[in-house]
């Protein structure tokens, strides 16, 4: 039998990028934050033969072979990979990227081979290309704060990393929606969006700046509750080409409006979406919010699940060998 072991990994909530790709000086950046719920759990172990479960186990399978190919492990090498948690895909949690960095931690580890950057670990699965907050989010969990890559680097490094307040939480709330953009869609939309003006880039950079981590730092959830509003929302803007607004559709842009004429300032998209966060001061204020909500039109059929902040990033444990 081979060790096995497991890797528990939290979602990513991502606010919006400084920037696009660019010719000269720094691509991409942004902010975000990672969430200890939902999760990806990931067992694994050197086997005679492949087998792979559980939901998105095709990614997983590829993500392997991948890193077999990158790290010129032996051809005859296989593996028992077990999804046993996972998110909704292309829901603005990051699944993929925590899926893919899982796997190539645990290959890496149950072969032996010595620790690594995270930079690595992204590069073996071919992640990280337009924002590092989930791979960094991965490597250090809390909020996350990165300015972009230059050219020749294959990661953007991080500005500032900062612990999330324990006692508060997040209102996910996914509404009966299409998925996010992902995959050949989410390129081609990339290629058709015009540049961020450097001037909306330094609006969000002093947002970010002067205006949220401080919140952060300060333990100031009002501050920070109106301040990542304000940041998701001038984000957004860039995609209007796409989405026809700072919001992936209408319903999602109804939802943020309805969540805020009640007095909830601290919302926004996830990414692409769909999913739609509120902050909360603490669990009963979280509580009573996903209790109230149900009464509203807007949110007919949503999927509503709180979740403290992940100020740790990857879990990892050595788990007793399991039989395939």
């Amino acid at each position: 039998m081979h060790d096995a072991i497991c890797i528990t990994t939290p979602s990513r909530l991502h606010f919006g990028l400084l920037r696009f790709g660019q010719d000269r000086g720094p691509s991409y950046g942004g902010l975000g934050m990672m969430l200890a719920k939902p999760r990806i759990a990931v067992e694994l172990q050197k086997s005679d033969q492949w087998h792979v479960a559980g939901p998105m186990a095709d990614r997983a399978l590829a993500y392997a072979r991948n890193v077999l190919q990158k790290w010129q492990l032996p051809r005859f090498t296989a593996f028992d990979i077990r999804v046993l948690e996972a998110p909704l895909s292309h829901a603005g949690l990051g699944s993929g990227t925590q899926l893919a960095l899982a796997v190539a931690y645990g290959i890496r580890s149950v072969t032996e081979l010595p620790a690594c950057k995270i930079s690595e670990l992204v590069d073996a699965v071919g992640r990280g290309r337009r924002s590092a907050v989930g791979s960094h989010g991965f490597d250090q969990g809390g909020i996350l704060w990165e300015t972009g890559y230059q050219p020749g680097q294959s990661l953007s490094p991080l500005a500032c990393r900062m612990s999330v307040p324990d006692v508060w939480r997040v209102l996910l709330i996914t509404p009966n929606h299409p998925p996010g953009l992902h995959g050949a869609s989410e390129a081609t939309a990339f290629d058709r969006l015009p540049p961020i003006s450097e001037e909306i880039a330094c609006q969000l950079e002093r947002l970010a700046e002067d205006q949220v981590l401080p919140a952060i730092e300060q333990v100031d959830f009002d501050r920070f509750a109106a301040s990542i509003f304000q940041y998701g929302h001038l984000a957004g803007r860039s995609f209007s080409s796409i989405q026809g607004g700072p919001y992936a559709s209408p319903q999602i842009a109804a939802c943020i409006d309805r969540l805020r004429h009640i007095g909830i300032q601290g919302v926004g998209q996830s990414s692409w979406g769909p999913t739609i966060f509120a902050f909360c001061m603490n669990q009963d204020a979280a509580e009573e919010l996903a209790e109230r909500l149900p009464q509203f039109e807007e949110f007919t059929g949503a999927n509503l699940s709180i979740t403290p902040p992940d100020n740790q990033g990857a879990a990892i444990e050595r788990i007793p060998d399991f039989v395939t």
